[in-house]
This record gives C-alpha cells, sequence and structure tokens, in this order.
C-alpha cells in the first residue's frame, strides 16, 4: 500500500513539474510577443517620424563594427582563461575559443543558466575540472556586471555636459568598485546571489590583486563592444561622437536587463525595449526601436558566425 502512495506521489510531482514547465513556456512566449508588438506598433505609428532624408548606408563602418565585436570575443577568450588560470587550471588558447563560441549559442535556451551548464560540460571534454569550469564561469558573470555597473554610472554621469561635476561623480564609483572587490566582500555578495539563484555557496580564493588585474580584460571587453555599437549605428545614421556615453548607458543597461530577465532567452525582446526608451532622447523613437532589433540581429549574425569560426578551429586543434 506504501508503495502505491508513493507511486502516486511520484506521478503527482512529474505532473507538477511538466505543468510549471509548460506554464514558464507560455508566459515567455506571451511576454515576448506583448513587447514585440507594442515596439512593432510604435515603430509602424510613428514610421513618418523617421529621418529617411539622413539614413545611407556605410560598410565600412559596418565592417569597423563586426571588427570590434571580434575583438571583444577575443577578450572573452583571454580573460576566461585568465580567471582559469588564476583558479589552478589550464586551457589552451583554440580551446578555449570554440568553447566559448559554441557555448554562447546555448544562452537563446531560456533559462538563462544553459550556456553556463555548455561551458562545464564542453571543458570537462577538454580535461578541465567541472569545479573551476563552474565557479569560472561565476567569477566571470560577476565581474561583467561589476565593470558594467561601473560604466553605467560613469556614462550617465558624462553624458550631460558639465565636466568637473563629471569628475567628482566618477571619483566615488571608481572607489565603490575597489571596495566592492575585495575578496571577503565580494564573496558574500556572491553568495546572496546564490542563494537566490537556488545554487550552492562558494567561496572564491583569490587574491585581490589578482582580481583587480582579471577587471581589466572586462573593462576591454564592454569598452570593445560599445564601440562597436556606436560604429553600427553610424553605417546608416550619422551621430555625434559626444553622444558616445549616452550610447554606452543605453547599451549597457539593456545588456543587463536582458541578462537578468531569465525567463526570455538571450533577453529576447526585454533588451530591445530597454534599449528603445534610453535611445528615445538622442534618437527618434521610431529609429531607437528599429536600432534595438538591428543590434539584435548584429550579436546574432556574430555569435553565429563566431561558432562556425570555432568548429573550424577545433577541427584544426584535432588534427594538431
Amino acid at each position: 500500500m506504501k508503495s502505491i502512495f508513493s507511486g502516486i506521489d511520484k506521478s503527482n510531482h512529474y505532473l507538477y513539474t511538466v505543468t510549471m514547465q509548460l506554464l514558464k513556456k507560455i508566459v515567455t512566449v506571451v511576454v515576448v510577443v506583448v513587447i514585440f508588438f507594442f515596439l512593432i506598433r510604435n515603430l509602424i505609428s510613428n514610421w513618418q517620424n523617421i529621418p529617411f532624408t539622413s539614413l545611407y548606408f556605410n560598410v565600412i563602418s559596418l565592417a569597423v563594427s563586426f571588427l570590434f565585436l571580434f575583438v571583444n570575443f577575443l577578450i572573452f577568450v583571454e580573460g576566461w582563461r585568465a580567471i582559469i588560470r588564476a583558479l589552478g587550471g589550464t586551457i589552451t588558447f583554440k580551446n578555449s575559443f570554440w568553447i566559448m563560441s559554441s557555448s554562447q549559442i546555448a544562452k537563446y535556451v531560456p533559462g538563462g543558466i544553459w550556456f553556463a551548464l555548455g561551458r562545464v560540460y564542453l571543458s570537462k571534454l577538454e580535461k578541465l575540472k567541472g569545479e573551476i569550469a563552474a565557479v569560472s564561469v561565476i567569477i566571470e558573470t560577476g565581474l561583467t556586471f561589476l565593470v558594467g555597473i561601473v560604466l553605467l554610472f560613469l556614462s550617465f554621469g558624462f553624458s550631460e555636459q558639465r565636466t568637473f561635476a563629471n569628475f567628482y561623480f566618477a571619483i566615488p564609483i571608481f572607489f565603490m568598485f575597489l571596495i566592492v572587490l575585495y575578496p571577503p566582500l565580494l564573496n558574500r555578495l556572491l553568495n546572496v546571489a546564490m542563494r537566490v539563484l537556488k545554487r550552492p555557496a562558494i567561496t572564491l580564493r583569490i587574491s585581490y590583486i589578482r582580481l583587480l588585474r582579471l577587471s581589466f580584460y572586462f573593462f576591454g571587453l564592454w569598452l570593445a563592444q560599445i564601440i562597436g555599437f556606436y560604429f553600427l549605428i553610424n553605417s546608416m545614421y550619422p551621430i555625434a561622437l559626444s553622444k558616445l556615453f549616452n550610447l554606452a548607458a543605453a547599451y549597457t543597461l539593456s545588456w543587463m536587463v536582458g541578462f537578468i530577465v531569465i525567463f526570455a532567452p538571450a533577453g529576447l525582446g526585454v533588451r530591445e525595449g530597454t534599449m528603445s526608451l534610453l535611445l528615445s532622447p538622442i534618437l527618434p523613437m521610431p529609429l531607437a526601436i528599429a536600432i534595438s532589433f538591428i543590434a539584435r540581429v548584429w550579436i546574432t549574425v556574430f555569435e553565429i558566425a563566431i561558432f562556425f569560426i570555432g568548429l573550424v578551429v577545433k577541427r584544426a586543434t584535432r588534427r594538431g
């Protein structure tokens, strides 16, 4: 009799799990569709406000934008390798390249964690300890957000024209970053995030100086993406270099919001909505919406291309 009730409980639990997964998928689709509906409706209703006379196509500027994305990816690969070394592991550049290029595709699956699981799985295939790979992804994500927050505040501050006030604003932001990066405090902050995500606690055993050195990689990859985004817009619409800080704020915040909202694959819809709102003060609203869509295509095309390049690198590694 006990086994019968046990079987019923397992069946109910399985049914509950399947129902919740289906409900999450339905909510995801509904939210993404609603966001895109309002964005597209706004774009169509304000179509006449698009400055068609100012639009053009500059293939060189577009190529430069992709070049900066590639630079961003190379910094990303080297940054991850540096974290692996700091944790006591080792991995070649070629293996790191194809692992990063392959695991990035998984972020388009709803849940927000599949890219990390994919990275850990592929790392194990290259004889890298799963624990090291998992902790490296956590450190990488934490540093990406910390540096992104610093650049976000600095971008908001320098987007204004008060030069001296900007510097006074930048100094406390910089010191706050140095304080948060202190290992005991960073450990606590990361474990708060781990509890929210219902993941086991971790303990970072990396020196403060090494964390500071690692952060330079993430400043580099953020700057490469932002400059690439600037050239992407300039490939179709002229925008002054003085607006670079506005673009940096829009790009940084929309990326972080899209990453945090785990129900939308790769922040689909959420990132576009946030970017449209933040670009609207410096661009006509319909053009801001169009650029948010184009930026999504820009990133996706690059990640698909780098995925196939990673496969070529993997084959070359096997031959070697």
